[in-house]
Order: structure tokens, then C-alpha cells, then sequence
């Protein structure tokens, strides 16, 4: 399967810069996905709970599910939180792939190419001018009026 978006590999700080952007939007998508399944663990899990604890009678069975969906609950914000964390962990070294990648390509790459284009015009400008000054002016047609030196003088 060839990719339709061609990856740059001709240049290693382009390939990092891409990279962390890449990780960037996959942390950004991993932090949604995970808060929304974890809210809806929480609201789930909570609604158990409160409808265990609205009861003045509880069965042994009810007791120990309502001690489970409290340590479930527990459970879940402390997976929520561990998620977070790496999810930040992943969106910072994303930055500052990107930005390392971003800041070498423009200073090694960029510049030199720049610099390399400005050295190729001002070549071919002094090429052509030395070009228009080795043509010769063309020559005169002989009827314009002025005398040609004659024999006698």
C-alpha cells in the first residue's frame, strides 16, 4: 500500500518536526478518548454507589458491591490520572521534537538553501551581463546620412 502523504525523509529535522506534530495529535486524541470513557466509568460507577447508599437495608450481597464500585471508582481516577500523565508526557516531548526539528531545519537547511538560490541568480545575472558585453553593437545600414571618409581627404 503506498501512502498518499509522502513522508519527507530527505531531511532528518523535517522527519522530527513531522514526528512531534504526529505526536502531538496522537496525545491529543489519546487525552479525549481517555476522558471520555473515564467520565463514563465515573458516571457509571457513581450512580451505583448512590443507589447503594439511598438504601437504609442492606443485603450482604449490596454491601460488598457497594464497597467494589467504590474501589472500582478509585480505581478508574487513578487510571484517569496515570493516563494524563503520560498523555502530557507524549505532548511535551511531541513540542519539543517539533520545535527542535522546526528550529535546526530552518537554521542548517533553510538558510543554506536561501543563501544558495541568491548565489545562483546573482551568477546568472553576472552571466548575462558578461554576455551583453562581449555582443557587439550591430552595424549601421549605410544610408543614415552620415558621410563615409572618402579617398581624396
Amino acid at each position: 500500500m503506498t501512502p498518499s502523504v509522502p513522508i519527507p525523509t530527505d531531511n532528518i529535522y523535517k522527519f522530527a518536526c513531522l514526528f512531534g506534530l504526529a505526536l502531538i495529535v496522537s496525545g491529543i486524541f489519546a487525552f479525549v478518548s481517555t476522558y471520555t470513557a473515564s467520565l463514563d466509568r465515573k458516571v457509571k460507577y457513581s450512580q451505583s454507589v448512590l443507589e447503594l447508599q439511598a438504601k437504609t437495608q442492606k443485603t450482604k450481597f449490596e454491601v460488598d458491591l457497594l464497597a467494589m464500585n467504590k474501589r472500582v471508582l478509585e480505581v478508574t481516577r487513578s487510571n484517569e490520572n496515570v493516563a494524563n500523565v503520560t498523555v502530557g508526557i507524549v505532548i511535551g516531548l511531541g513540542l519539543s521534537l517539533s520545535v527542535f526539528g522546526a528550529k535546526r531545519w530552518y537554521s542548517v537547511i533553510q538558510l543554506r538553501d536561501d543563501r544558495l538560490a541568491a548565489l545562483q541568480i546573482e551568477k546568472l545575472e553576472a552571466e548575462i551581463a558578461k554576455l551583453r558585453s562581449e555582443t557587439k553593437p550591430p552595424i549601421a545600414p549605410a544610408g543614415d546620412g552620415a558621410s563615409a571618409p572618402s579617398a581624396d581627404s
